[in-house]
């Protein structure tokens, strides 16, 4: 759901796990889950069917292993003797010693997290799926998976432990899985709103949606538009004087092309109930403060290529009350307000998107006609 108000529009299911998996720069894998999303009803329900789905994955090709620090009362040596702990159990009168050695085991950080995570869903009860019936089975689902991952310790888990996982190059299967169990943590909070509450606890908080949102815009330009460079970029201000005190900037996303003319188009992501401010004289206009931003991103750019010098600029806020797509020209640069509606159908999104990258390229080549065009822009 996005916005309160007379008029709100609902995100289908489909379309958040696509946010998701953009934001999480998990794309790749959008379209291996649509089973589990049609059959979900919420938002919850799809995170924990998806869950088990690639938790089984992971169990048919056998859980990772890593080499842990065990302490053990054994018979023989292994490994280091901890002499203090042997004589304070007495154990080499018992002909056994106290020892530390590593040993290979699943009982990793990784599959701890995800057995947790599992055993919560399990026990949820804002696990609502589409009906009643499916519902309990997907707790069995979720039971019948926890008990398969015999060998891993059940311990409660905190955000701290997410900080701790590294993903290698072997690890990518665990990706999707670790990514829905870092959300399902962060959506424990409780909710009184009606409806699906995952969903409104993840949608509902500005800050929280704006993060989201330009993740997931940044993540699609970068995983689409395979002719630009997309990412987001850190600009220094134009001060000739060199005072220490001046602030540094930072882009949501900065799109540049990869060959000449290297059109620039900066892109800043923005989230409010509100998408246009009231003004003192009647009537609504664009909020200032945000295309002062963009303002400032343009013109203390211009003297470092041609391409800077008419870059464009967009503001890009999801649809809450109204559509907007207006442009302004101002000083050399062409900076575009525009919405996208997230509760339309996926691929209307995506035409969406892309429309808004194409529409001015003609426009911007107009406007740096017979400019002398660099090498390549700055970094």
């Amino acid at each position: 759901m996005l916005g309160v108000g007379p008029t709100v529009r609902r995100i289908p299911i489909q379309n958040v796990w696509y946010l998701l998996l953009y934001a999480w720069d998990l794309a790749r894998w959008r379209d291996t889950t649509r089973g589990a999303v049609d059959a979900s009803g919420s938002l919850l329900g799809l995170l924990a069917r998806v869950l088990a789905g690639t938790t089984r994955q992971l169990l048919r090709r056998q859980l990772r292993r890593a080499h842990l620090d065990v302490r053990d009362e054994i018979r023989g040596i292994r490994g280091r003797v901890d002499f203090a702990t042997s004589l304070k159990r007495m154990s080499f009168e018992r002909g056994k010693a106290c020892c530390r050695f590593p040993e290979l085991s699943i009982d990793t950080l990784k599959n701890r997290i995800i057995l947790a995570t599992l055993h919560r869903l399990a026990l949820d009860s804002r696990l609502v799926t589409a009906g009643g019936s499916s519902e309990d089975d997907l707790r069995h689902e979720l039971r019948a998976v926890v008990n398969e991952m015999d060998g891993v310790e059940l311990s409660p888990i905190t955000m701290a432990e997410f900080s701790r996982i590294q993903l290698g190059s072997s690890d990518l299967d665990y990706a999707v899985p670790l990514a829905i169990c870092a959300l399902v943590q962060r959506l424990q909070m409780p909710t009184e709103q009606a409806g699906d509450h995952a969903m409104m606890a993840l949608l509902g908080d500005e800050i929280t949606f704006h993060r989201l949102f330009e993740h997931f815009v940044l993540n699609f330009y970068r995983h689409h538009l395979t002719a630009y460079d997309v990412k987001g970029e850190s600009l220094s201000w134009h001060d000739e004087l060199g005072c220490a005190l001046v602030p540094g900037m930072r882009t949501d996303v900065t799109i540049t092309e990869k060959r000449a003319p290297y059109r620039r188009l900066v892109v800043e992501t923005k989230y409010s109930i509100r998408t246009l401010a009231a003004s003192p004289h009647g009537g609504e206009k664009f909020k200032s403060e945000n295309l002062y931003q963009v303002y400032a991103y343009l013109r203390t750019q211009e003297h470092r290529s041609a391409a800077h010098a008419a870059a464009e600029g967009m503001l890009l806020y999801p649809t809450t009350s109204r559509e907007l797509d207006e442009a302004m020209f101002v000083q050399g640069h062409r900076i575009r307000v525009a919405t996208v509606d997230l509760s339309r159908p996926w691929r209307e999104i995506e035409e969406r998107l892309h429309s808004l990258v194409d529409a001015e390229k003609d426009d911007v080549r107009k406007c740096m006609r017979g400019t002398k065009v660099p090498r390549q822009p700055e970094d």
